[in-house]
């Protein structure tokens, strides 16, 4: 657990780095001794969640079946401009990087799920799931979403809906769509931890969560090139061309980190190296204005196919993501910024039941002449770090208006699912005849193994 501690405090103390330099250096002391002092309650903060997390959060997940991160956004709402009267994040630009960290991890994970092999021995059925049920959530929150914004007068009067509002209603539909769309294996994990589980279902839902990660991931990337912030007065440029250089780009930082990488590192050199890389790629994406997601994505498929140790490197990954998740869920909470109560109200409830509705009407038609269950949804109804990455780097380059309401929707959304999924997916398994019987603590697994009847 110390040795993770230290890896979780890595990244922010390579941040802090800069900040210990300028407030050595002299005159602006008040200010620069302040900004330190801020990175390092960072790391301390940082340090105790994850320790925090480890020992009590982990058993309480087990024992009460709920996926645990409303706590951590609240302590982030609690530590950020909101309250002014704490302030520690009262400026959050020096800490993007961090954040971009954190959210291209997410996004690399998820490029070194699949490899060319593991790809090949996909169920069919498991497109099936994944393409309704992504699809048809992202289509329904979307058009409902747009809906909301442009048409139900509670933001924009008729006389004041321009370019701009319209602008900004379809960018604030698509990113909430994206959200929509994407669910989590989390739960699967989870109950994994507790119960003894075998059987086809549960690897067929989980298989379809990961693969759907990729697609959503590579959908919410096209938001940032079809909606580019383009610096005033810069050329602005085609978004076809913009989703191109965010593949190939990731594409081409894979195979030049690929030549760097033995194959036979340990597990801190190929943690440190891991850092380098995705804060490297994540800049470039922050840089020029893409998702941090999909760059790391692209560069993830690349490296775990063609990388020597590609596997491990993902192995590296998986160890250290739930660290960043709650870096990614305490900067979540501090990035919230109050909004209309009403109109949040509103939006969040119509998310929930479209979403809802969606996966249940996927899971029908999915259904429809196979031998698969017409309740599936109840499997898929998660958020999860993808969806978390996403408002996350969504929330850095886009505010405002309706995209301050739809980062508040999804916020709530993610708390209100996540409670609820670990429960409902038990109940489908049970159902299925799947959970076999419940561990003990000496026998319990840290991720989920599922032997096909």
């Amino acid at each position: 657990m110390a040795g993770r501690l230290i890896l979780t405090a890595l990244p922010l103390l390579c941040a802090a780095a800069p900040s210990v330099a300028r407030a050595a250096g002299g005159s602006a002391g008040g200010g620069r001794a302040g900004e330190l002092g801020t990175v390092v309650l960072l790391v301390i903060v940082i340090g105790i969640a994850y320790v925090f997390a480890h020992n009590v959060v982990e058993r309480l997940q087990r024992r009460f079946l709920v996926v645990s991160g409303a706590e951590y956004l609240l302590l982030g709402a609690l530590l950020g401009p909101t309250f002014p009267a704490i302030g520690v994040f009262d400026n959050m630009t020096g800490i993007v990087p961090i954040i971009a960290l954190a959210a291209g991890w997410v996004g690399l994970l998820r490029g070194t799920d699949f490899d060319f092999a593991s790809l090949q021995k996909l169920d069919p059925a498991t497109w099936r799931i994944v393409i309704l049920h992504h699809l048809l959530p992202g289509a329904a929150v979307g058009i409902g979403a747009y809906y909301f914004f442009a048409e139900s007068g509670l933001l924009f009067k008729p006389w004041e809906f321009g370019p701009e509002e319209r602008r900004t209603a379809m960018l604030s539909a698509a990113a909430l769509a994206c959200f929509a769309a994407a669910d989590s294996a989390e739960p699967f994990d989870l109950l994994s931890r507790r119960y003894e589980i075998n059987g086809k279902l549960s690897s067929l839902l989980r298989n379809g969560t990961r693969l759907g990660d990729i697609m959503v991931i590579l959908a919410f990337g096209l938001i940032f090139c079809v909606f580019h912030e383009s610096a005033a007065g810069a050329q602005k440029y085609s978004p076809s061309l913009w989703a191109w250089v965010t593949v190939l780009l990731g594409g081409a930082l894979g195979f030049l980190f690929s030549l760097f990488l033995a194959g036979d590192e340990s597990d801190n050199s190929r943690f440190l190296a891991l850092v380098g890389i995705i804060a490297f790629a994540s800049g470039g994406a922050y840089f020029l204005e893409l998702s941090p997601l999909a760059v790391n994505l692209s560069m993830g498929f690349v490296l775990v196919n063609f990388a020597r140790g590609g596997h491990l490197l993902h192995s590296t990954l998986e160890s250290t993501e739930r660290p960043m998740a709650i870096v990614l869920m305490i900067f979540a909470g501090a990035l919230w910024r109050p909004t209309d109560l009403q109109a949040t109200l509103i939006a969040l409830a119509g998310f929930l039941v479209l979403r809802t509705v969606a996966k249940w009407l996927a899971s029908v038609i999915a259904a429809w002449g196979t031998s698969l269950r017409s309740d599936l949804f109840r499997g898929l109804l998660a958020h999860g770090d993808v969806t978390l990455a996403m408002a996350v780097s969504f929330r850095l380059v886009y505010q405002g208006g309706a995209a301050d309401i739809a980062y508040s929707v999804v916020l709530g959304s993610i708390i209100i699912n996540d409670l609820l999924a670990p429960r409902l997916l038990r109940g489908l398994l049970a159902d299925q005849g799947e959970i076999q019987r419940e561990l003990s603590e000496s026998d319990s697994r840290t991720s989920i193994e599922v032997s096909a009847k």
